[in-house]
């Protein structure tokens, strides 16, 4: 159960996405939206192994500047450059939840 529930949140980032980058302002907030989704996932699905939650701040910190690269493609580039721009703001969300979690459970009694 808690896979589909993991598939789901992934989906809907996904979705408020790519209806940013489609139709942006449609939606408002939605930057602020994927993120708090981002920190919800992130709280809900600890990740303990450090390699893990390395990766997520990877593409936290570096998708946007690969994504800027993008914009050279002719027509699709600035939607592609958007869709990962706005799942690198979500991933952002996951690390820092997963840091928080883990910095309470090393302090904690």
């Amino acid at each position: 159960m808690l896979y589909i529930k993991e598939k789901g949140i992934m989906a809907l980032i996904l979705a408020l996405a790519v209806i940013e980058a489609v139709a942006a302002g449609t939606i408002p907030m939605t930057a602020l939206a994927i993120l708090v989704i981002g920190l919800a996932y992130g709280f809900m699905n600890p990740i303990e192994c450090i390699k893990e939650r390395t990766a997520w701040l990877i593409v936290a910190a570096l998708a946007g500047g690969v994504a800027d690269s993008m914009n050279a493609i002719p027509i699709a580039g600035m939607y592609i450059n958007h869709i990962v721009d706005s799942v690198a703001v979500a991933a952002g969300g996951v690390w820092v939840a997963n840091f928080a979690t883990s910095m309470y459970n090393r302090v904690k009694p």
